[in-house]
């Protein structure tokens, strides 16, 4: 009988053991997570995962990889002397941190920045020495569209 017994409560020390560890490990997770203000730490995940560029069928257009891509919504066209066309994309991104990003990140591809309205929807021009991109930003409840049109500039200059 002594030793059946000896072995309960030495099991039972172990699993005592192991609680006490995994409800520290918890606690100690908690504890850490507390010291960061919740809306802190998602605005910089947000931040971080918006900077991420992506390049689709303009390879001089970085779109943020939280972006998702609406092939039924783009249209693109090549030739041999200019691609052009529509991209169409859609994700859960605030306009602003929207806006801010093709602001800092297009010039890194060239582009100048033209000027911008801000309206129901948010439209950015950028150019380029032989084309226009227009980017245009539609907040909805949940979800956020981006149109970005590629054009070339006419050949007079203008």
């Amino acid at each position: 009988m002594g030793k059946p017994k000896k072995s309960r409560i030495l099991m039972g020390v172990v699993l005592y053991v192991l609680a006490f560890v995994f409800i520290s490990g918890c606690a100690t997770q908690t504890l850490s997570e507390k010291t960061t203000p919740l809306e802190e730490s998602q605005q910089s995940k947000e931040s971080k995962e918006v900077s991420i560029p992506f390049y689709y069928d303009f390879k001089d257009v970085p779109v943020p990889k939280k972006l998702k891509l609406q092939k039924e919504k783009s249209f693109v066209f090549r030739t041999n002397e200019f691609t052009t066309g529509i991209l169409s994309f859609s994700g859960k991104v605030e306009a602003e941190s929207l806006i801010s990003y093709f602001i800092n990140k297009m010039p890194d591809d060239a582009w100048s920045f033209l000027s911008s309205f801000k309206s129901t929807k948010d439209i950015l021009f950028f150019h380029k020495e032989d084309r226009f991109c227009i980017i245009t930003i539609n907040s909805k409840a949940f979800r956020t569209n981006v149109e970005i049109l590629i054009t070339p500039r006419s050949q007079n200059g203008s």
